[in-house]
């Protein structure tokens, strides 16, 4: 009896780590611990992270930041700007990047998004580690729409 052959014999890749370790991703939430929390998952699976307390900070390192930024995962509900107008904004600077909105709030109160209403997604809080990755590598594997 022949031994079972391995993914790698198979012709496949590992999971997504690999891809995951060149692309970088802005995190944005104005509370500490959960930005913190999402932080580690996200570094846990190979991603670059740029984090922001706040939507000004974020447009800021989006600013400073030389390569591409992916994806933006950005809290709903936040003081000065809140995620909706820092992604309307973001997505104009950076039309290819894609959108989590992260948020204790019903979709209803964050939805329509002008600027890049194509590349968002939506997560509810409270979620999971595992859904969390999950959400994101399913984002960051879709087409973005052409411009």
């Amino acid at each position: 009896m022949k031994p079972a052959r391995t993914l790698k014999q198979r012709g496949k890749t590992e999971p997504q780590r690999a891809q995951a370790s060149r692309e970088t991703i802005l995190l944005v939430d104005d509370e500490r611990v959960m930005r913190e929390y999402l932080q580690s998952i996200l570094r846990e699976e190979g991603y670059r992270v740029l984090l922001a307390d706040n939507g000004e900070d974020a447009l800021s390192r989006s600013e400073k930041f030389p390569g591409d930024i992916h994806l933006l995962i950005t809290d709903v509900m936040m003081p000065v700007m809140n995620g909706k107008e820092l992604a309307d904004r973001l997505c104009v600077l950076r039309p290819l990047i894609k959108v989590l909105f992260i948020s204790g709030y019903g979709r209803a109160d964050i939805w329509p998004v002008e600027a890049c209403e194509d590349q968002t997604d939506w997560l509810p809080k409270p979620f999971s580690a595992q859904a969390f990755h999950a959400k994101v590598r399913k984002i960051l594997d879709s087409a973005v729409p052409p411009v």
